[in-house]
């Protein structure tokens, strides 16, 4: 699994967990549906910090809370050994 993949069902999770469309998250955060659906395609291999930025805070959450979960830590992890 690489980075996007992980982002990927990261956002899943939070969305499930807020109640909230794709599309609703595209309006909060700012990001062109095109490049949300890039991720769920696997076009986009490695998300700029500047779009993790816009989905943390479309969740109101920092970028270290949307990134502490353990899908995402073991992704990054396995990407840097």
């Amino acid at each position: 699994m690489n980075v996007a993949q992980a982002v990927s069902k990261r956002i899943d999770e939070l969305l499930f967990k807020n109640n909230m469309s794709l599309y609703k998250l595209g309006k909060l955060s700012g990001i062109p549906m095109s490049t949300l659906k890039n991720f769920y395609n696997g076009h986009t291999k490695s998300p700029s910090l500047a779009v993790i930025y816009k989905l943390a805070d479309a969740f109101e959450m920092t970028i270290l809370e949307f990134l502490d979960c353990p899908i995402l830590k073991n992704t990054i992890e396995l990407d840097y050994i």
